[in-house]
């Protein structure tokens, strides 16, 4: 089963989707995709922000986009822990 169907294209992506790739991915996310798709920036992030509805063009784009925002929620995760034990550390000293 495809991420998109055909009853997807032609309506902008869910809010959720949206909000997830709006908190977790950057112009350069998107300028790094668009290399690689073929797909603007402009129309990524268009469809990011449901200003364009999704395409099975434009698809091609936001799933790895999607992929790039997993990867950036784990290291925000790594960080948090990180820094989360700095500042313990810091407390018990």
């Amino acid at each position: 089963m495809a991420l998109f169907d055909k009853e997807n294209y032609g309506k902008p992506i869910s809010v959720k989707l949206s909000r997830y790739l709006r908190a977790h991915t950057n112009k350069h996310d998107r300028a790094d995709v668009s290399e690689k798709t073929g797909v603007g920036t402009s129309t990524i992030r268009d469809v990011i922000f449901r200003v364009n509805s999704l395409t099975e063009n434009n698809s091609k784009a936001i799933i790895p986009l999607m992929r790039i925002a997993i990867k950036n929620c784990e290291k925000s995760i790594s960080t948090s822990a990180e820094i989360k034990e700095g500042l313990q550390s810091m407390l018990n000293r």
